[in-house]
């Protein structure tokens, strides 16, 4: 595909699977004074959003590349205002992310997820064709060498005496991310991991922060069937009984000390029944399911699956409340593996790989949640875009790469009545 019409798909994209995003924008409340305001606070959030879909990492040089008459003309069609004079400086959408109350984005991605949950292209990433899947884990965002804010988390290094070394201060996020497809994950939930004061007797934590996110997840979709996927931190019984008073599902993976007792019953029971286990092997490579059912726990019956792999030093173990048998077995730990999603196409590309997740785009606390949120969004849209560029055979390139296409396609090409018109012209997107 020639590069000039990727300013097109950019546009398509967003039309189809976040076709409620630019008016989601403008219903944010705008904390300014009318009187003094140049741009209107969506033309600040979605010129953001459009710095994460191209994978620009500084706030500096997104102004540098969107300095330019194509983009400023092609950001005006798809805002659909009248005109549009330039984009908002860095600066300007600094200050404005700043007085911005991050609830207001943080209420915009369930919004778009549940678009994207109600328009059926995505079924057949349910777990067993019912439950949708929804991953938890947290990331290490910032990290000082002294107090940042009020808010800041904390942990102290000492020697091998016990002096003091050092105090880090750093910032915390507890991310729920929904399934769609083999590498589409994207950001359902948001709960970020502070203290309340500065001088708080305990801090706060992961686990504290996973109820409060369950506490929105619900809120937010109070009858969709999910199925949470998390590491060993949240193998304990608090854990189980909200998922049972939500009605959700759990593949959790388990390490012997979460829950000894648990674990103690699983080794001496996992090889007595022969019928609970299958071994294949394809490629050389053989794996070993065994499992073990109905294990009693305070008052939830709980299932232990384990994989062993030959080609890996180390089991592959999991906790569930799903039924397991050896039809399912082995689909159960691949679900449970599904897990490292969220640091591969999650974490690790929004580090790493030109979104500036650890990036400080801004040093005021309000600002730095907004950025994070606004990043999340980002990514999504760009995520879409690689897929059906790659189902449409239209690309073959690596993420990144398609990124930098798109971007100059939309610096240097404006959008025609033609393009405009052919938005609403029906397009099929299955992933399979």
């Amino acid at each position: 595909m020639k590069a000039s019409n990727l300013c097109l798909e950019l546009y398509r994209i967003i039309k189809h699977f976040s076709p409620g995003l630019v008016s989601l924008l403008k219903q944010t409340k705008d904390p300014r004074n009318p009187s003094y305001t140049t741009y209107q606070n969506y033309v600040h959030l979605f010129t953001r959003i459009l710095a994460a879909v191209f994978r620009i990492g500084s706030m500096r040089k997104m102004t540098e590349e969107f300095n330019k008459n194509a983009c400023i003309e092609n950001a005006r069609q798809i805002l659909g205002l009248e005109t549009l004079a330039e984009l908002p400086h860095w600066s300007s959408i600094n200050d404005y992310l700043e007085r911005l109350k991050p609830e207001e984005l943080e209420s915009i991605l369930p919004k778009l997820c549940n678009r994207l949950i109600r328009m059926r292209s995505f079924e057949s990433s349910r777990i067993r064709n019912k439950y949708w899947q929804i991953i938890v884990d947290g990331v290490h965002l910032f990290t000082f060498n002294e107090r940042h804010c009020p808010h800041c988390l904390t942990k102290t290094h000492k020697d091998k005496n016990g002096n003091t070394i050092w105090t880090e201060y750093y910032h915390y996020v507890l991310e729920a991310k929904l399934v769609l497809h083999g590498n589409i994950v994207i950001s359902i939930a948001t709960e970020f991991v502070e203290n309340e004061t500065e001088d708080v007797s305990k801090q706060d934590c992961e686990r504290n922060a996973f109820y409060r996110l369950a506490d929105k997840l619900f809120r937010y979709f109070p009858r969709l069937p999910v199925c949470l996927t998390m590491d060993s931190l949240y193998a304990c019984a608090p854990v189980f009984d909200v998922c049972r008073h939500n009605n959700w599902r759990f593949i959790i993976r388990f390490k012997d000390g979460s829950i000894p007792s648990v674990a103690e019953e699983f080794h001496a029971l996992k090889g007595m029944e022969p019928s609970q286990s299958i071994v294949r092997t394809q490629a050389g490579v053989t794996k070993t399911c065994r499992y073990v059912t109905h294990i009693p726990y305070q008052s939830h019956d709980l299932n232990i699956v384990e994989c062993i792999q030959s080609d890996l030093a180390y089991p592959f173990v999991f906790i569930t409340d799903l039924p397991v048998s050896k039809r399912n077995c082995e689909s159960l730990v691949n679900d449970g593996r599904r897990r490292w999603k969220i640091e591969n196409e999650g974490f690790n590309i929004q580090k790493n790989h030109g979104y500036g997740l650890t990036h400080l785009f801004s040093k005021n606390i309000t600002a730095m949640k907004n950025h994070y949120l606004l990043t999340q969004i980002g990514h999504m849209i760009a995520q879409f875009i690689e897929e059906a560029l790659h189902l449409w055979r239209l690309i073959r390139a690596p993420s990144y790469q398609i990124a930098q296409l798109v971007k100059r396609s939309f610096q240097t090409t404006i959008l025609s009545e033609t393009d405009i018109a052919s938005i609403y012209q029906q397009k099929q997107y299955h992933f399979p």
